[in-house]
């Protein structure tokens, strides 16, 4: 790969954008998805940045994480080592509000597993972040707030090295599918 400009950047939509994270599913990363990426405009290459389709077994599922409103992000960051190399560091935050059976019972996987997340942002741009790699958590803490006002809920950090770009999702409808009625949390 060339690491010259091939194209102009530009900004080719004139339309409000929302900051923000509407959406996070995880699907475990040993599930050992398929990701198949949209063929270019000839119909015959493949473009490799953009996913079409995810297979998973039929054992497994992509799992949506209802978190407090106005909790969720996530970031793609450029890191360099010390000897120059380059990579990625994929995150994606939220926030749990519920300390109940159910989050208890995924509490452990949450803090021990490793996933792929797919976050759709209020805008509706869907992004897959951890595809090769994976993200492991760095932080599950539950914090109670003391004041009436104060943010409480188990607050998580998903984090993990990539070596590319987080790959776009043509759009959630690619997920919906997969994704089962049952939620991590209520």
């Amino acid at each position: 790969m060339s690491c010259k400009l091939t194209a102009n950047i530009t900004k080719d939509n004139c339309q409000y954008q929302i900051a923000g994270i509407k959406s996070v599913y995880l699907i475990n990363y040993d599930a050992n998805p398929v990701f198949e990426f949209k063929k270019n405009p000839d119909g015959v290459t493949i473009d490799n940045k953009i996913i079409s389709k995810i297979t998973l077994d039929s054992s497994e599922s992509i799992y949506k994480v209802n978190f407090a409103e106005g909790t969720a992000s996530f970031t793609d960051e450029l890191a360099v080592n010390g000897n120059g190399g380059k990579y990625r560091t994929h995150t994606v935050n939220f926030t749990v509000s519920e300390y109940d059976y159910n989050t208890m019972n995924q509490g452990d996987a949450l803090s021990l597993g490793r996933f792929i997340a797919i976050v759709v942002d209020k805008s509706g741009r869907a992004v897959v972040l951890g595809r090769n790699n994976g993200l492991s958590a760095t932080s599950f803490n539950y914090a109670s707030g003391a004041a009436d006002a104060d943010a409480n809920g188990w607050t998580t950090v998903l984090a993990g090295t990539e070596l590319e770009i987080a790959k776009l999702l043509e759009n959630e409808s690619v997920i919906t599918p997969l994704a089962p009625t049952v939620v991590v949390t209520e």
